[in-house]
């Protein structure tokens, strides 16, 4: 069977109605994870726990991890804290067999982007295509660290370089749910990516630009694009000079990567909390469904999971607290307006990450521009609205967007879940997003320790903020930009709905 770890890990957190849907698990006895080193800690933590599943259920289960550049961490995991036999399957190196890496000369530039190059690649690209007469065999690619960048790119060569434009496909995030970009039924000789290609392509990419990747391995999978079938050239953008010497073989190559950049090693304590947590939410879900539930589920989850008491007690404590707010006239602790109930609230809502393998996301159906025609996709609106503003509204909420200033970001403020009276700026880079959020998170929670009536543990709040991206685990509740206010409605069983309306100013 092909499928996907999103669609086993719906089925652990009790995300499809009718039969049983884990006696998925009954019936396979081998189970094969690609490029596992693709997952981050919270991805990951449900990955580990869909194998510890198969692991209780299979007499001699056969899980195969496969990965060019495994994350160590996650198979010691596996060893140390679920008790699993790993062991290595190596290649050997055979010399009279195919060659698997050419030779490769590497440009490394200062600048830390494309699209500031973009004059000067654009030439460069207009000279390799007016020196080719096939195109339709990609030769070329071009990997963005943003869609946003991967976009404008392709817009830049719509207007300044029509030939090239003419050539070249674009797939990025922004693509994957436009069923205008088909890259099978697309000829061309150039393509626009972002680490949406880091894992696949297997084309002869003789002409690499990249941009450096946040992390070590995510580098050497966007690297490794090139040079697979004859010898190639990469230009890569914010590395810099370096250590690497003017003539470096693949492995020393490599390893000086892995030295230089961040590592991407899990940290072993904060997955060991995903993963009880996960687990933990997992039968806390059930037990309040009102339908019933096979408790030899129990099994799965409590098992060899040191974190799950833990985080199942964490949960059951909040659920109880969350139950003493007051509902008009009935008994309870706290006032829906007090700090206490924020709080609470805020935290069972961040619960709902869980609910799935990666996250939680604001999908939203958009028209933007991608050259020589506006492109229909579903992407993520929070993410959307920092680069693009909202120039129209289709009858069907379509948003249609245009391009912000290059210089300034789109003014984009947001209302979360308890603290709509509190509106957060938006229209920041994430991380300095999660930052913020973070350091309120906190706040809430050390004036809530000043209260003795509350009876949530302290210390287990700040562990649960700090083992979450907020930015992954909310969904705002209203969204305001400089023209319009959207609210957004997550109380369905499906995709949040959102509501477009144009400010009244």
């Amino acid at each position: 069977m092909l499928t996907n770890p999103d669609i086993l890990q719906a089925a652990i957190q009790d995300m499809y109605f009718g039969s049983d849907p884990m006696r998925f698990f009954n019936k396979f006895d081998a189970i094969v994870y690609d490029e596992f080193h693709f997952y981050d800690d919270l991805s990951a933590s449900g990955l580990l726990l869909q194998i510890k599943i198969i692991e209780e259920r299979q007499p001699d289960p056969k899980i195969l991890l496969a990965s060019a550049t495994p994350n160590e961490e996650f198979v010691r995991f596996l060893r140390e804290r679920i008790g699993l036999t790993v062991r290595d399957i190596n290649s050997e190196f055979d010399s009279e067999g195919d060659q698997f890496r050419h030779r490769m000369n590497v440009r490394r530039h200062e600048d830390r982007k494309i699209i500031d190059c973009r004059d000067e690649i654009g030439t460069e690209l207009q000279d390799k295509i007016d020196a080719v007469n096939d195109y339709d065999e990609p030769q070329i690619v071009l990997v963005f660290n943003s869609a946003k960048d991967s976009n404008d790119f392709h817009d830049f060569l719509y207007r300044e370089h029509p030939t090239v434009f003419e050539h070249t496909a674009k797939d990025n995030g922004f693509d994957t749910n436009d069923e205008a970009a088909d890259l099978d039924e697309t000829e061309f000789y150039i393509l626009n990516t972002t680490n949406k290609g880091e894992v696949g392509l297997d084309y002869d990419i003789t002409t690499l630009y990249m941009e450096k990747p946040f992390t070590a391995s995510a580098f050497l999978q966007r690297f490794g694009r090139a040079g697979r079938q004859s010898e190639a050239t990469v230009d890569i953008y914010g590395l810099g000079k370096g250590p690497w010497g003017e003539n470096v073989d693949f492995p020393r190559f490599a390893e000086q990567i892995y030295k230089g950049l961040e590592s991407t090693q899990m940290d072993q304590n904060r997955l060991a909390d995903l993963v009880g947590f996960r687990a933990a939410y997992a039968i806390t879900e059930r037990e309040e469904s009102s339908s019933w539930f096979n408790q030899e589920l129990r099994e799965d989850f409590e098992t060899n999971i040191d974190k799950y008491d833990q985080w199942y007690g964490f949960i059951q404590a909040v659920n109880a607290e969350y139950g003493e707010i007051k509902d008009g006239f009935s008994p309870g602790k706290y006032q829906q307006n007090s700090s206490e109930a924020k709080l609470l609230e805020f935290t069972t809502e961040c619960f709902k990450t869980f609910r799935g393998l990666r996250g939680r996301s604001l999908p939203a159906s958009i028209k933007y521009p991608r050259g020589d025609q506006l492109g229909v996709t579903t992407y993520d609106l929070s993410t959307t609205l920092r680069n693009y503003d909202i120039m129209d509204v289709d009858d069907d909420d379509t948003l249609i967007l245009g391009l912000s200033d290059d210089d300034t970001l789109s003014t984009v403020t947001a209302r979360l879940p308890a603290y709509e009276t509190e509106p957060t700026k938006y229209d920041q880079p994430t991380t300095e997003i999660e930052g913020l959020l973070q350091t309120k998170i906190h706040r809430h929670i050390d004036l809530a320790d000043l209260n003795d009536d509350f009876s949530v543990s302290i210390e287990l709040l700040h562990r649960f903020f700090d083992i979450i991206r907020i930015v992954d685990a909310i969904i705002p509740s209203r969204i305001t930009t400089s023209e319009y206010d959207i609210e957004i409605n997550c109380d369905t069983n499906g995709p949040p709905e959102i509501d477009v309306q144009a400010r009244q100013i």
